[in-house]
């Protein structure tokens, strides 16, 4: 029996709950969910607390600019060589935005222990050294450890309502293949009540059985797949699409005034569908450059 849903962006969104914890995938610029993500800021849906990856950029940065997020849990979001991320910055510098500051490992070790249905985890040595655990309190505490009796500090469990990923395709089962390392997507599905995935293309299930273990999740974690070739656009898709640092700039320039950055985003995600927009950029997506044979 089939569990998951094949369906539009905008169907898949119209039963996402306003105010929920939304995590959303992607490392730097790569594997961002943003057909899902550009939906989410069509329909105007409110997020209570966005939890992202260890190292988030433009899928953060645009919710967060068109003031759909109460809350965010990060340790970094910001665009590499190209620059800070304005929208992050001016949000927690004006207030409006309340920030649960963590570190990388941190967050790595709250996601591992939503996956696994645990209430908190031990943090490695060593952060007792700096301010991160004292800064927030609500993700961090001081323990004794019951072999020990030593003091310890854990983090406590991240899950969310619903995981926002981008991955490469998915079979007819909603079986889905990240088609790369996985960073914390993998633990972002895995502690998540609900998992939209966006994909490029849709196999079959021998394709995708041929995929490396580690890299798949299997269709009965997946609640909706959506098939949206481009749809990390204008961030990278391993595999099968560079990154567009052209487009990444001009959101950038938009980004650095409220004003700006509205005119930017109804004219090119609001005033345009989901499948119009991706036919629009199919042209500019540069192929991926083929693995060196050693």
């Amino acid at each position: 029996m089939v569990l998951t849903t094949f369906c539009s962006a905008e169907e898949a969104l119209e039963l996402a709950l306003p105010g929920s914890a939304v995590a959303v995938g992607g490392m730097h610029m790569t594997s961002a969910p943003m057909s899902l993500v550009r939906e989410v800021v069509r329909q105007r849906i409110p997020i209570q607390r966005l939890i992202t990856s260890p190292s988030s950029s433009l899928q953060a940065d645009l919710l967060i600019g068109v003031g759909l997020v109460e809350e965010v849990v990060t340790p970094y979001i910001g665009f590499e060589h190209l620059g800070l991320a304005p929208c992050f910055r001016r949000a927690v510098e004006d207030e409006r935005l309340s920030l649960l500051e963590c570190d990388e490992a941190g967050l790595t070790h709250a996601l591992y222990a939503g996956a696994g249905g645990l209430p908190f985890v031990g943090c490695p040595n060593g952060i007792e050294l700096t301010d991160i655990p004292r800064v927030c309190p609500e993700l961090y505490r001081e323990v004794d450890d019951p072999f020990t009796g030593e003091r310890r500090w854990v983090v406590r469990a991240l899950r969310a309502d619903i995981a926002l990923l981008a991955c490469r395709e998915a079979d007819e089962q909603g079986n889905v293949a990240l088609g790369r390392f996985p960073f914390t997507d993998r633990l972002m599905a895995l502690g998540a009540r609900r998992v939209i995935a966006q994909v490029e293309r849709r196999v079959s299930s021998e394709e995708m059985a041929a995929h490396p273990p580690g890299t798949t999740l299997p269709g009965f974690l997946i609640s909706t797949v959506v098939v949206a070739p481009g749809g990390c656009y204008p961030t990278a898709a391993p595999g099968d699409y560079e990154r567009d640092e052209d487009e990444i700039r001009a959101y950038l320039q938009a980004a650095q005034r409220p004003d700006n950055l509205e005119a930017y985003v109804s004219r090119t995600i609001r005033s345009v569908p989901e499948p119009a927009y991706l036919d629009a950029v199919a042209t500019r997506l540069q192929p991926a450059p083929t693995p060196a044979t050693p």
